[in-house]
């Protein structure tokens, strides 16, 4: 993409929320990992398999887990951790955010500059201030 708000447009037409951070490296994050904007919806258990659940990342108890839907999820829901509630968009009011860990940055390219050629310029040439004729301009074919 050439700037953020092509991105910002890809992001919205995709139906995909903007991300907190107004940054191109998270917008275009979110566009290339975030497969739709329904995601899963889970809730950790805690069993007595507790301590040594390999999570890829770390996951309050209790609380509502938003994933978007990606590879990511997926990894998620192979684990047997977490206990899957659904699909849903996602809500920063009832939700907790886990997104896909960034792998990669992503720098905004530059804006080249147009170089236009300078104009030459040319003298002007000088004009005779005597425009009028000689007989005030009045047609006398009387």
């Amino acid at each position: 993409m050439k700037s953020k708000a092509a991105v910002a447009k890809a992001l919205k037409d995709k139906g995909l929320p903007l991300p907190e951070e107004d940054s191109y490296d998270a917008m275009m994050h979110r566009l290339n990992t975030w497969e739709a904007s329904r995601g899963f919806l889970f809730r950790r258990i805690k069993t007595r398999f507790y301590a040594r659940q390999q999570l890829p990342v770390e996951i309050p108890l209790g609380t509502v887990i938003f994933v978007p839907a990606s590879e990511f999820a997926r990894k998620v829901m192979k684990t047997g951790a977490m206990f899957p509630l659904g699909r849903a968009e996602y809500d920063s009011k009832l939700h907790t955010l886990i997104d896909v860990p960034k792998t990669e940055t992503y720098t905004e390219p530059k804006a080249e500059k147009k170089v236009t050629p300078k104009k030459k310029s040319t003298p002007k040439k000088k004009s005779s201030s005597k425009k009028v004729k000689e007989n005030g301009g009045n047609d006398n074919s009387n």
